[in-house]
């Protein structure tokens, strides 16, 4: 049977296969080099808002607190119903509204508005940004997704952070929204960082995100919707085409994160399963890609997540083997202390992982995470547990091949 050196080993040449990922958390140690742009680009910043009622609201106040001359960027909002009240909210800040009712996934809808854009406004815009309706931004975004377009990227992400972190949100700030936050910090700060120095393709998300004009005329419109997660799409193709993408960490955005665990999970099981999904699609094609270093290099920062799924898929075969063994020495003669005990070991295994990532993601997120000191010691040892849920969830995804529907995302609600 299976002992504690076979775990070990096993470990061993997870750390070995993961060390290249591991290095990028140490990037933020460094600050990045600040990007300036003395051209004043004209942007256009799209909205999608389906049924979002006045959870826009704060988003609507911190475009209108942009440092970034109004003058030099429009403001999209896209609704499915003509009676959407979010119609009268975009008003108010003199924004564009599309109404798009065929829209089934935030696919379509950034597919119709931007066809509607390019045919309404031809040549108008230098880039094309993307914002969910539930966030906010830095008074300085626009201004510093401009200065980052100086790197003459396709595809430039902003620095993600917390919503329920800022002031006045403290009453939807607790354990949970502080388990899902740390995966920005995991993305982007120990990620995309490191990337994004040294010319890697960047992990994609479709809110903070500027697109440069030669990109959406090549598309045209939206082309990346076989999944629900248009972002890990795209993330794929830019490393499969070649686009150059770009992380600034000047340019900041909040995200909101859902205060219950219930709403936690349907947002990551969406997310994740759209993440399986996509390497399905487009590994194949990744992996035909010719072998020069760069594109094995980058085919692993895509891909590296398989590496994470097998060592967990190895030691749950491993303590599944020996738990059901151990059941069965019960009945017998011989001990099941063994057998229980590499069980637990296995566990330890997978839970170890997850803690040397949040111990990390934590010091560099520390003066970010507004709980306590108390609140940050649970914060580092609950998160591993809360993200050995995605477990399930891959395990879920790799089996159910259809993908996810397009639900309404209840939203932390608005203080008046």
């Amino acid at each position: 049977m299976f002992s504690f050196g076979t775990v070990n080993f096993i470990f061993v040449v997870f750390v070995i296969l993961y060390l290249p990922r591991i290095w990028c958390w140490f990037a933020p140690f460094k600050k990045q080099k600040r990007v300036f742009n003395y051209k004043k680009n004209k942007l256009a910043l799209i909205i999608p808002a389906r049924n979002e009622g006045n959870a826009v609201l704060p988003l609507f106040e911190s475009i209108e607190n942009q440092t970034y001359d109004r003058n030099n960027f429009d403001v999209f909002v896209v609704v499915k119903e003509y009676d959407d009240p979010v119609i009268e909210y975009a008003k108010r800040i003199n924004a564009k509204v599309f109404v798009d009712v065929t829209q089934t996934c935030k696919g379509d809808c950034l597919d119709s508005t931007i066809k509607k854009m390019l045919k309404e406004y031809p040549e108008k815009y230098d880039g094309y940004l993307i914002v969910d309706a539930d966030c906010v931004l830095d008074s300085t975004f626009m201004e510093e997704m401009n200065n980052a377009m100086a790197t003459g990227a396709d595809v430039i992400n902003a620095k993600k952070l917390v919503k329920n972190y800022l002031p006045g949100n403290q009453n939807t700030c607790n354990l949970v929204t502080a388990c899902n936050g740390l995966i920005w910090t995991f993305m982007d700060e120990m990620g995309n960082r490191w990337k994004s120095d040294h010319g890697f393709t960047t992990m994609t998300v479709t809110t903070g995100i500027l697109f440069s004009k030669k990109l959406v005329e090549k598309w045209g419109g939206w082309i990346y919707r076989s999944t629900l997660t248009e972002d890990m799409e795209l993330e794929r193709d830019c490393a499969l085409q070649g686009y150059k993408t770009f992380y600034y960490s000047y340019a900041k955005i909040y995200m909101e994160e859902a205060p219950t665990l219930e709403m936690t999970n349907k947002r990551r099981t969406r997310w994740m399963t759209g993440v399986t999904h996509s390497d399905l699609l487009y590994g194949p094609k990744l992996l035909k890609k010719e072998k020069t270093f760069h594109n094995i290099a980058n085919n692993y920062y895509v891909l590296c997540l398989w590496v994470v799924y097998a060592y967990v898929a190895a030691l749950i075969l491993i303590g599944g083997i020996n738990l059901i063994s151990g059941f069965i020495a019960l009945f017998s003669i011989s001990s099941a202390t063994h057998y229980f005990a590499m069980t637990l070991y296995c566990f330890f295994g997978i839970y170890l992982i997850f803690f040397a990532l949040t111990a990390m993601a934590i010091i560099v997120s520390y003066d970010q995470i507004t709980l306590n000191f108390i609140g940050k010691i649970k914060l580092l040892f609950v998160h591993p547990l809360f993200y050995m849920k995605y477990i399930s969830i891959v395990a879920k995804a790799l089996v159910n091949k259809e993908p996810q529907t397009w639900e309404v995302i209840e939203r932390v609600k608005v203080q008046k």
